[in-house]
């Protein structure tokens, strides 16, 4: 299961940057076709007014001279003019755009040919004085580079058309790669986000009982001790534990520790926490304290979850536990005080027999330091 988590991790990690490339080639073919239709409606201009433009004064030039209106001279002059037009257009290695329309070049090499074909007829003219096949096949290549000018650099053209269609589906690509990043960039984050909060977890809980452990215990009480909250500490300590670890296995000692941990977790309370300390020691933290002369809200409830049997090692066995408890700011005002006064009211349960829960007081502690030196 962890193997395909993080394969399906490692699949995300990998798609977002591929998806950011694909954004990043998308906008780059975006702004060149938009560049090319730009381009290429400003050069069609050009193409239209300079191409028909030369050659349409060469036409009324051969006319003029046919009529006699016009030196020849005048008539050989526009012919270079055109001709020369035409040689610009064709090696000028600016003009990039002319590839974009598939088969203009071509055509336009090919009315080009046909200057160049009648150069010798126009040399001769004043000598043989046959214009009109001249002007007849000029006339009519002029009207047929005209249609082909008008038709394939307009905007509505086949050509340029196609190019504003591959635009329209280059944005919505983009838009579509963009929502597609930002779902996968979410995703992501989730998975970092309850990545992170399941490390928080292992962190912060006991591995074997699920309950939280001492890291997250030592920081709860940080945190109510700075916030000034009052509270009631319980450490309890399993009687007999080591035991059961030697006569019955780990194992049993093991499903004791989940069984009273499970226990501990169901105590009815108004607010109240439950930890491992490690080994056999729990902590509980009650967010509520008793009122003089009353007892406690859960402590009631802490002996008598040591009163049912436990279920390990394959039956049934009675269990107990010694329970010191301290409140806090009422008889301890820092948390190694906290921690020490309730360590001496379970030891003072110890003392008398086991099997129970004392609160810590100060004529207990005067007692318990009695017996100690009593014993030294």
């Amino acid at each position: 299961m962890l193997t395909k988590k993080k394969s399906i991790r490692a699949v995300f990690f990998l798609v977002i940057p591929l998806l950011m490339f694909s954004i990043i080639a998308a906008i780059g073919s975006l702004k060149h076709t938009s560049n090319i239709i730009a381009k290429s409606q400003n050069e069609a201009i050009w193409y239209v007014l300079q191409l028909s433009k030369e050659y349409a004064e060469f036409n009324y030039q051969l006319r003029s001279y046919q009529s006699q209106h016009s030196d020849y001279n005048d008539m050989m002059l526009q012919y270079e003019i055109l001709w020369s037009r035409f040689k610009t257009i064709l090696i000028n290695s600016e003009i990039i755009h002319l590839h974009s329309f598939s088969g203009a070049q071509q055509e336009l090499i090919e009315h080009y040919r046909f200057i160049q074909s009648i150069e010798n007829d126009l040399l001769n003219l004043p000598t043989t004085q046959n214009i009109q096949p001249i002007l007849n096949t000029v006339r009519h290549d002029y009207d047929d580079l005209v249609i082909f000018l008008n038709h394939k650099f307009r905007l509505s053209s086949g050509e340029l058309a196609n190019q504003v269609n591959a635009v329209d589906k280059m944005e919505i690509l983009i838009r579509y790669l963009f929502i597609a990043t930002l779902l996968f960039g979410i995703m992501i984050v989730f998975i970092l986000y309850r990545d992170s909060r399941l490390h928080h977890k292992l962190a912060m809980n006991d591995s074997l009982t699920g309950v939280h452990n001492r890291l997250w215990l030592n920081n709860k009480l940080i945190s109510l001790t700075e916030s000034k909250t009052p509270f009631t500490f319980y450490l309890i300590d399993l009687d007999g534990f080591k035991q059961i670890n030697d006569t019955l296995g780990h194992q049993a000692g093991d499903d004791l520790l989940i069984e009273i941990a499970t226990r501990l977790t169901k105590l009815h309370g108004r607010d109240f926490k439950v930890a491992r300390m490690g080994g056999d020691e729990f902590a509980v933290i009650e967010l509520c304290q008793p009122k003089v002369g009353k007892q406690s809200c859960i402590s009631t409830q802490l002996i008598n979850i040591f009163k049912q049997p436990a279920y390990y090692a394959g039956k049934e066995h009675t269990i107990s536990a010694s329970i010191g408890a301290s409140e806090y700011p009422t008889t301890a005002q820092t948390i190694p005080t906290l921690l020490q006064q309730a360590d001496f009211a379970m030891y003072e349960v110890k003392q008398q027999g086991k099997n129970g829960l004392l609160y810590f007081t100060h004529k207990a502690k005067q007692k318990l330091n009695d017996q100690l030196q009593s014993n030294h």
